[in-house]
């Protein structure tokens, strides 16, 4: 079977990516939806108990989502909704590092830059419309053309349709990395029937295939999805689906004790502990793709963030220590790299080479032409912890004489400032890994990336030569390289790994960390 034949090549791949993120859920029920086995929940006990169940599960939030057009926006806030509502061709289970079929059932490598993709038939879209390759030929010609998330396709020339129920999808050059991109958040499949029905307005009325469909968004406030009654595989668990925007984390944590949500995201550091001693529910927290970061403006004019040695300066003044210690209570690692070390090219070795040195951070400015210091912005997203660490830093940075001028402000506006082209010197936020891969990393720093502000021809190179690469112990030779060019130019500062922090209530069975923060509530059972 071809299926069987592209399992032995992708499982091969699958090595040189072990711990692969699955972004998109799809049906059945032979494998986890999820890369990690962090399931929790009260489970056989309260089903032997005869407890009821409920038809609502009720999920509480930081932050709102920006779109649920995946071809729009790419953000965890998103995607952490949508990954419920849409399907890609294929997913990477991790914890069986094998490709598995999803909307399409088997796939072929014809040749180093083909391949040929057997769709599943029968499939419907939540708008009644049966998903044909001509879906699949919209949906990605739509992603490559959004200014957004075309990044992430960048590799694929073509896509054609070979009748109604297979694809196949030229690439521009050999990429080991593929089954891992087509499984990110933007390369899934939605209705051209929708989208061209709505046009713009598609991000407010969401079609995809998955097990939910969209319900309600009522902005700042929430968003409902439902059980879509003709999806193609097993049904979801759970009938409905309320996802509560709340800002403030110690009233998600409020919330989850009182039994008004039966999950909380991210629980803040401070607020574990109060769960982890509750009977009631379960703290769970692991290592995933994100990274707690700084990203400099490395091509300003206006502020002395565009000298290296000011950047490197950053590295030695700052003592990431104590931020993990005193603002995340130890529910992260301390780390320089953009990939955390779940991530396949991850190398410990390269890994923490500044370390907490102020003179040396002096010396660095001095030599920049720096001698005493000097003053900046400072751009800090709203949140609790996010002000704490910028509080620090404040301190942190004035002892070598950088004063920062701290303002903070919702994400969103952020991004649209800094995406804009506004001279804005930095940013504190996150960067989380999509793919689970550092190739994944590199086409965010290449020139012509969506926003960037760092212009190193050499990284899309060694990107370019990185999917070339099928052996393991090459591809890390070309990402050790791309790591040596980081450590030097440090376009961003890690701060540290964050561990994903969510609270559930011990009557919720079947939910499972994903480490990307796409998480699935299909297979989600909560118990009266």
């Amino acid at each position: 079977m071809k299926l069987s034949l592209s399992r032995k090549y992708t499982k091969a791949l699958a090595v040189l990516a072990a711990f692969s993120v699955l972004v998109t859920g799809c049906g059945g029920s032979s494998s986890p939806d999820s890369t990690t086995a962090a399931a929790a929940g009260a489970g056989p006990a309260a089903e032997e108990a005869g407890a009821g169940t409920k038809d609502t599960l009720v999920v509480a939030v930081a932050e709102d989502a920006t779109s649920l057009d995946p071809q729009a926006i790419v953000n965890q806030k998103s995607f952490s909704v949508y990954c419920n509502i849409y399907e890609n061709l294929v997913r990477y289970n991790a914890e069986t590092q094998e490709v598995e079929p999803c909307l399409a059932t088997e796939w072929e490598q014809v040749d180093d830059v083909t391949y040929h993709f057997k769709l599943r038939e029968g499939v419907k879209f939540h708008d009644g419309n049966t998903m044909t390759a001509e879906d699949v030929i919209f949906s990605f010609k739509r992603a490559k053309e959004s200014g957004v998330v075309s990044t992430y396709l960048s590799f694929i020339d073509s896509v054609e349709a070979d009748g109604d129920y297979a694809v196949t999808m030229h690439i521009s050059a050999p990429y080991a990395q593929i089954y891992q991109s087509l499984s990110n958040p933007s390369a899934v499949v939605v209705s051209k029937a929708a989208v061209e029905k709505y046009g713009d307005d598609f991000s407010k009325n969401p079609v995809g295939t998955g097990a939910y469909k969209f319900v309600e968004w009522k902005p700042a406030d929430s968003i409902v999805l439902t059980a879509f009654e003709d999806y193609w595989g097993e049904p979801a668990g759970t009938k409905n689906v309320e996802i509560k925007v709340i800002p403030e984390g110690a009233q998600r944590t409020i919330m989850l004790e009182n039994g008004e949500v039966d999950i909380a995201s991210a629980i803040l550091p401070n607020d574990a502990a109060r769960i982890e001693e509750n009977e009631g529910l379960d703290m769970l927290h692991e290592t995933g793709y994100k990274s707690s970061l700084i990203y400099f403006k490395t091509d300003s004019e206006k502020w002395p963030i565009g000298n290296k040695l000011v950047r490197q300066a950053f590295q030695y003044a700052i003592n990431k220590q104590e931020i993990v210690d005193s603002v995340i209570y130890g529910y992260g690692q301390v780390g320089s790299l953009y990939a955390t070390p779940l991530t396949a090219g991850y190398n410990a070795e390269k890994d923490n080479l500044y370390s907490y040195d102020p003179q040396k951070a002096k010396d660095l400015l001095a030599e920049a032409g720096y001698p005493d210091g000097f003053e900046m912005d400072f751009y800090c997203e709203t949140s609790q912890t996010y002000e704490e660490i910028a509080t620090i830093l404040q301190a942190q940075l004035a002892e070598v004489g950088i004063k920062l001028n701290v303002t903070t402000m919702e994400s969103n506006t952020i991004n649209e400032r800094f995406y804009s082209g506004e001279e804005i010197p930095n940013r504190m936020g996150f960067y989380n890994n999509l793919c689970g891969d550092v190739e994944s990393l590199m086409q965010k720093l290449v020139p012509d990336a969506y926003g960037q502000v760092y212009f190193n021809d050499e990284i899309e190179a060694l990107m370019m030569e990185s999917r070339s690469k099928t052996n393991p112990a090459e591809r890390q030779d070309v990402y050790d390289k791309f790591w040596d060019i980081m450590n030097d130019d440090v376009p961003w500062i890690t701060l540290y790994y964050e561990d994903m922090m969510f609270g559930i209530n011990k009557k919720v069975e079947g939910f499972k960390l994903n480490p990307v923060g796409a998480n699935q509530y299909k297979n989600v059972t909560v118990y009266e």
